[in-house]
């Protein structure tokens, strides 16, 4: 891209992403409440029945599973939320010049900043009740880049597979919802047997909630580090194969749609 495209498809992503936020609550009673009402109704059952009925022993259990089921929410929705998004407005695409990656960010934007609106106003009085470690707070800006670099990142990928599979969109949620029980969210990785935990180990959205538990449930500044690094290696080899993919499929794109 030349520089004045960038300037022009950035404005295009921040125009976009303000229309969304505003169009998303236009004429309901609570407005923005509802970017808050459904991750804490969420949180807030779980962590009823993950430490109330199934019994999982786990220290300050509601700022453990803050820090794995938040981000877990904002993954999800975003990937099932994206994945269709270029398919379905194929006649958009190809009665105005915008380019594709507009919506794409646009929709990420708008579930980020909704995601971490519901996260700050649930972490404060969770952790500042709970005694968390103030230190890890200087470096969720670090951990929020990785997230939402390697969602984007992967949600690209996903809407154009979608473009050319149609079933791409049942696949991701077949697959996420096996993920759920499969990645450590409600559950400490302590609990998954030793022969199995290579498995966690390979987990993409593990390595992107992890450094949340080391930032803000249990800090530990050289685990958080190599969190981190794992969580930015992920973002990195992503962002790679998303791009050669669309590199590789440009020129179908539009014929596909």
């Amino acid at each position: 891209m030349h520089s004045v495209e960038i300037k022009h498809t950035t404005r295009q992503i921040i125009a976009l992403t303000k229309s969304n936020m505003m169009s998303r609550y236009r004429k309901t009673i609570a407005g923005f409440l509802w970017v808050v009402l459904n991750p804490i109704i969420m949180y807030a059952v779980q962590s009823f029945v993950f430490r109330k009925l199934l019994k999982i022993e786990v220290p300050n259990y509601s700022l453990f599973l803050l820090c794995g089921l938040l981000p877990w929410i904002f993954i999800t929705m975003t990937m099932d939320m994206v994945t269709p998004i270029l398919d379905l407005s194929s006649d958009l695409l190809k009665s105005f010049k915008m380019n594709p990656v507009v919506l794409v960010l646009s929709q990420i934007l708008d579930n980020f900043f909704n995601f971490l609106f519901a996260f700050l106003i649930v972490l404060i009085p969770t952790w500042a009740f709970m005694g968390g470690e103030w230190k890890g707070i200087f470096f969720l800006p670090f951990i929020l880049l990785s997230l939402v670099g390697t969602t984007a990142a992967v949600c690209w990928l996903l809407a154009t597979l979608q473009v050319f599979y149609k079933d791409v969109k049942f696949v991701v949620s077949f697959i996420l919802s096996i993920l759920f029980f499969l990645t450590p969210i409600f559950y400490p990785v302590d609990y998954v047997p030793e022969n199995y935990r290579f498995l966690v180990s390979l987990n993409p959205i593990y390595a992107l909630i992890e450094p949340f538990r080391f930032s803000i449930y249990n800090f530990d500044l050289s685990l958080l580090l190599k969190g981190l690094a794992k969580s930015y290696f992920v973002m990195i080899v992503t962002t790679i194969i998303s791009y050669y993919y669309w590199r590789k499929k440009k020129n179908e794109f539009y014929l596909s749609l």
